[in-house]
């Protein structure tokens, strides 16, 4: 009985540390193609974006090329506003070269766009308040 209890305690553990959970809720295709990650905030009731991964440098350019972020984004028959741009959303995208970013977007999170050497355009609307610290990286 006690060797049963120790194998599943040992299956159990295994399974417990290869699971990595995404720091994004959804991804989805924007009109272009490009897919962009999501996190839900709010109450669930609006999109922030996100990185890929379970966590900020996990990946690295998941995003490049010139990116347009909706306004809104319909998922499992629901329509999201796109309200914020998340911490390191956008970090160590090299080959991110222009975003467009829509006005229902009101912050823009701490390091969005860090070490994007890339980045030659970025549109920022009017109806942004709020920019985190290091938006393009430390100098």
């Amino acid at each position: 009985m006690k060797q049963q209890n120790i194998k599943f305690l040992l299956t159990l553990l295994i399974s417990m540390l290869s699971v990595k959970a995404p720091a994004h809720d959804i991804e989805v295709a924007n009109s272009d193609g490009v897919i962009i990650y999501y996190t839900y905030i709010n109450d669930s009731t609006e999109l922030e974006v996100s990185y890929q991964g379970s966590k900020y440098d996990s990946y690295s350019n998941e995003y490049s090329g010139d990116v347009v972020i909706p306004e809104s984004v319909t998922y499992n028959e629901k329509t999201y506003p796109v309200t914020s741009i998340g911490e390191y959303a956008f970090y160590v995208c090299s080959g991110l070269t222009s975003i467009t970013i829509p006005n229902s977007v009101t912050s823009i999170g701490d390091w969005a766009f860090v070490y994007c050497t890339g980045l030659t355009s970025i549109t920022i609307p009017n109806s942004v308040t709020s920019i985190g610290v290091y938006l393009n990286g430390p100098e």
